[in-house]
């Protein structure tokens, strides 16, 4: 075997792994479990806000067409992301009334991906970001 072959198969070998172990992380990030052309507005109650990385996640109580109460996952991009557009640890807490504008999940499950929230003082909060 010609010993200049050696550090090319190493070479090949790491970009193919480098490439494999980057497909999760990608199919991760896509967004591709929300529908980018449908929004929903969601009116309720917060139950859980947790300001934590890598994703924001915001639990609402909603009350639906039938009067039953649903409760509704959102996720928001990172709290980095959030914070530039005016978000805080502080801005939710746990009964506070909330609108939600989101892309909702395409499997129909009550979820959506945060697109902005209105507080009910008219505060209006962006999503952290062009690219979520």
């Amino acid at each position: 075997m010609n010993i200049d072959v050696i550090p090319r198969m190493r070479f090949h070998s790491a970009l193919v792994f480098a490439i494999l172990l980057s497909i999760p992380l990608h199919a991760h990030h896509s967004g591709v479990m929300f529908d980018p052309m449908k929004e929903v507005t969601l009116k309720g109650t917060v139950k859980e806000f947790v300001f934590v990385n890598p994703h924001v996640s915001i639990v609402i109580a909603v009350i639906d067409d039938k009067g039953q109460v649903v409760d509704w996952s959102i996720e928001a991009a990172s709290t980095q992301a959030l914070v530039r557009s005016g978000w805080r640890k502080s801005s939710l807490k746990f009964g506070d009334a909330v609108t939600i504008v989101g892309r909702p999940l395409r499997d129909g499950r009550p979820g959506a991906q945060l697109v902005r929230a209105i507080l009910a003082d008219g505060t209006e909060l962006g999503r952290g970001g062009p690219n979520f």
